[in-house]
């Protein structure tokens, strides 16, 4: 059968495949994710969980700046990580108001400028508007905390005006785009915003006044794959990434919480290039390989259970009596200990999460072709 018979016969029989495995094993498909995919993976809680959830809920009551470093070697689960927290996050953030979530997956730019973009077009001129309701144009107190003059000028100007036509003039502004005369005309400000320094003191002043508005209350800022700054710059290009990263922490002792996930090698490469920067980074989590072939069951038990439990709930009740396992408890332990041996030759110190999953896949994958072989 040539690949195009085969991708068709695939296709149109995609259903009845799928009622099939479903009969057979109890799920719809193969309930491990392969090597390449890094996203919309289901998540296991862990003792980490626990302490990342302590630090979200302190943040959200007291608003005081929370930094947590996710720290893990390549493939052990820290994109899982951050990927289910931005969507919790996200999902429990419908029922409050003031709070934002930004998630910059790091494909690494010359400088921290492209997150600070991120951070404003988040706010956007929904946020610039609502600001402007709240702001009495009148009340100099309320400007104070803004220690830019021109950022206290535009924000009267935006309270006074209170039009889509100011905001999305502000927003513009604050992007670093070149000063127009509209903008001169509307804004009442001079200068272009065409640093990382003057970006990050104008979010500052926007975040303070905004606080004191009482239309935000944080910002949280989820930063991913941190190491890869070290991989593309220079090292120059890579103290100011992470000089820029501690500055707005300091900028922001209260409304951020950042989460960030880095290598254990990376993080102490990046402590000696900017000592202050470690001193920022105390609240730890550390992800570890897999250290048992109980700990792989178990990690194994979870995929398949998620995967069980969605397939019923799509067929609308429970997989005939006596249907198998797609994988037995004995095959799995087998990668498990076959993944150890290969982990003692390379120097790792254990089978790595996202490798092990990789491998119940094609192992599961075989069963599947098998069923219908």
């Amino acid at each position: 059968m040539s690949l195009r018979e085969r991708i068709k016969a695939a296709n149109a029989d995609k259903g009845i495949a799928a009622a099939q495995i479903f009969e057979r094993f109890g799920v719809l498909g193969n309930p491990f994710p392969p090597s390449s995919q890094t996203t919309n993976n289901p998540h296991r809680r862990t003792h980490i969980d626990d302490a990342i959830d302590a630090r979200i809920e302190s943040f959200i009551r007291d608003h005081k700046t929370q930094v947590v470093v996710v720290e893990g070697t390549q493939g052990t689960g820290k994109t899982n990580v951050l990927n289910f927290y931005e969507s919790e996050i996200a999902d429990v953030l419908t029922e409050l108001s003031g709070f934002y979530v930004i998630r910059y997956l790091a494909d690494p730019e010359a400088s921290f400028e492209g997150t600070i973009r991120r951070l404003f077009q988040e706010l956007g001129t929904p946020h610039l508007l609502k600001l402007a309701a709240a702001l009495d144009p009148t009340d100099a107190d309320i400007f104070e905390d803004a220690r830019s003059v021109e950022v206290r000028t535009a924000l009267r100007k935006l309270a006074h005006a209170r039009s889509p036509e100011v905001a999305e003039a502000l927003l513009d502004w604050f992007l670093g785009m070149r000063v127009l005369k509209s903008h001169r005309e509307l804004l009442g400000v001079n200068f272009r915003l065409d640093t990382v320094e003057a970006k990050t003191a104008a979010l500052r002043d926007l975040i303070l006044v905004s606080s004191k508005a009482d239309v935000l209350s944080g910002v949280f800022l989820l930063l991913d794959e941190l190491e890869k700054q070290d991989g593309v710059l220079s090292p120059t290009a890579v103290v100011r990434y992470l000089s820029a990263l501690r500055a707005i922490i300091d900028a922001l002792p209260n409304h951020l919480f950042m989460m960030l996930a880095v290598t254990p090698d990376a993080l102490r490469r990046y402590s000696v290039a900017v000592p202050a920067f470690r001193s920022r980074l105390q609240n730890k989590v550390e992800l570890h390989a897999l250290q048992s072939s109980d700990e792989a069951l178990a990690l194994a038990h979870f995929y398949l259970g998620h995967a069980a439990k969605e397939a019923q709930e799509k067929q609308g009740g429970s997989p005939p009596a006596g249907h198998s396992t797609i994988l037995s408890d004995a095959e799995i332990r087998n990668v498990f200990e076959d993944l150890v041996e290969r982990a003692k030759k390379s120097a790792d110190p254990a089978p790595r999460q996202r490798i092990f999953l990789h491998q119940l896949h094609e192992l599961a994958e075989q069963a599947i072709h098998n069923m219908s072989a």
